[in-house]
């Protein structure tokens, strides 16, 4: 019996293609789609806005010691999309808040005063110069004072006491002001003035990018693309969730450690700071706890000082009826203006 073949017919060869043909026209649609909404965007919203959401480009350079600093003699702008837009930002020589000088008498020596930690709670991050937490307590001063401030958002109170060596003269200054927001600031931690600089920021036209899960997914590409980035965001939004979760949990157990401080060995690092600031020639130290927006950072009670030259306010349960907070939690000028008249108080 021969061997008959049987041969493709068109409806066949149709039923192998149909696939391949769906799967390309569903490419084509997405690459146009894609286009025209990176078309949209890209005219209703300037480029550099979308990866610079806290500052504007430049504030930013790089730094063998640090990682990165603040870019002297910056002239840009902080924004944000929580009550801050375009609120100027004008940095000195050394990358900082331009210092508060109030010479009411005429003194030609004023009384110097150095602020450091907080990072960008006492950077006042959000606000205009005279809104600036050490202007609102140069204001409420009688006194010739200058109030020099070294704080910068991402820098611990280790890395401040860098700055503080590298940048000034410790000597010179008759009071040192610092701050206590974080809960790192509160930790028994033998190693909490010592760090390895991190030479891989990701920095995009001078502008360190802060970590971000969502960015990891895409590399480059999430700075680049609108599309990206929203895709990238809506995939990670149930593994920011899990993340929340879990540093709830972490955050509880570290209060829960935290609170039995009177422990006569253990010393919290904003008191060895403190401590370290008296050794560098400074003759008095105010310690200072500032207030969260919405929980208590720390130890219940701060433990009393130790050292005649050194003075505890602990401002995390002062009344907060009249706070505003901008930016993510951080002071709004009422907020400042209220913390301003405390420290105050305390410098008197």
């Amino acid at each position: 019996m021969s061997d008959i073949r049987r041969q493709p017919s068109a409806r066949d060869t149709f039923v192998v293609r149909r696939p391949f043909r769906t799967g390309l026209s569903m490419l084509v649609a997405l690459v146009i789609g894609w286009g025209m909404c990176e078309s949209v965007l890209r005219m209703l919203v300037p480029q550099e806005l979308f990866y610079s959401t806290w500052f504007t480009e430049g504030v930013h350079e790089r730094d063998a010691e640090f990682g990165f600093v603040y870019r002297p003699k910056f002239r840009g702008a902080m924004r944000n999309a929580d009550h801050v837009w375009m609120e100027p930002l004008q940095l000195d020589a050394s990358g900082f808040r331009q210092p508060a000088i109030r010479n009411e008498t005429g003194d030609s020596d004023p009384l110097r005063v150095i602020m450091l930690g907080g990072a960008s709670m006492t950077f006042c991050y959000g606000l205009s110069d005279a809104e600036c937490l050490h202007q609102q307590v140069a204001q409420r001063l009688d006194e010739s004072i200058q109030i020099d401030l070294i704080s910068w958002p991402g820098f611990t109170l280790g890395q401040d006491l860098r700055k503080l060596q590298r940048f000034t003269s410790p000597s010179e200054f008759d009071l040192a002001i610092v701050f206590a927001h974080g809960a790192e600031d509160y930790r028994v931690n033998s190693n909490w003035d010592r760090f390895e600089p991190v030479d891989d920021f990701r920095m995009i036209d001078s502008v360190v990018m802060p970590a971000d899960p969502a960015a990891d997914l895409a590399g480059e590409l999430y700075y680049k693309s609108y599309v990206a980035a929203g895709i990238c965001r809506v995939a990670q939004t149930p593994l920011r969730m899990i993340s929340r979760f879990n540093q709830g949990q972490a955050s509880g157990q570290s209060e829960s450690h935290d609170q039995p401080n009177e422990q006569p060995d253990d010393v919290l690092s904003i008191y060895k700071a403190a401590v370290r600031l008296t050794e560098l020639g400074i003759g008095r130290v105010l310690v200072i706890a500032l207030p969260h927006q919405s929980q208590h950072v720390g130890p219940v009670t701060l433990p009393p000082s130790t050292s005649k030259k050194i003075k505890i306010i602990d401002l995390r349960s002062v009344d907060r009826q009249e706070f505003d907070w901008i930016a993510y939690g951080h002071y709004g000028p009422k907020s400042s203006a209220q913390l301003g008249r405390e420290i105050a108080k305390a410098i008197k």
